[in-house]
């Protein structure tokens, strides 16, 4: 199991579904201005997501290290940015850190703290992007929903004047028919 064929294939199927959903939805065919307007916002959101999601896709394909394990730390003077770098040292047995492990023992504590306060924000990071996507998914969801309305009342309103128009022809060829024949059995044609 290879992490990077991992989300590349997860990446690429999830992409891959939404640029089938853009298509299935596209290849949908409705008269009622309020369908084809929820068409149009439901596919804006979808090329929407697709686009920001095949841009970090890009960005993961072109910057990820699988082989190696790579972090960045970025932030302010003073905000803890060493003493994480100085605390996965230890961890990964850096020797010469050992020896300062050794000697400083009693700041792992405050090591321990700073980290877990920085994997926090990582993830309530994740969190609020994955809820962010999810609203959108939400609201095409609602979206497909009024069209299902949309579509319904469309193919009953065409079910309805096709019907009409059988009764309606229906009637006429009755009178064509009827009138002549009544007009010869009366003797008058």
């Amino acid at each position: 199991m290879h992490p990077k064929l991992d989300f590349d294939r997860l990446y690429t199927d999830i992409s891959a579904s939404v640029a089938s959903t853009i298509a299935d939805i596209s290849k949908l065919e409705v008269e009622h201005e309020d369908g084809k307007q929820r068409i149009g916002d439901m596919l804006g959101k979808l090329r929407s997501i697709q686009a920001r999601f095949d841009d970090q896709l890009t960005d993961l394909q072109t910057h990820a290290e699988w082989d190696k394990f790579t972090l960045a730390f970025f932030g302010e003077t003073n905000a803890g940015k060493s003493t994480i770098i100085e605390s996965m040292r230890i961890l990964f047995d850096e020797e010469s850190r050992q020896q300062l492990l050794r000697e400083n023992g009693q700041d792992v504590a405050r090591y321990e703290e700073a980290l877990e306060t920085h994997v926090r924000a990582v993830q309530e990071g994740l969190a609020a992007t994955y809820k962010e996507y999810a609203d959108q998914i939400a609201a095409i969801k609602r979206d497909a929903a009024a069209l299902a309305v949309v579509v319904r009342e469309e193919s009953s309103d065409r079910t309805r004047r096709k019907n009409w128009g059988y009764a309606l022809a229906g009637m006429v060829i009755g009178i064509v028919v009827a009138v002549p024949a009544t007009l010869l059995a009366s003797g008058l044609l």
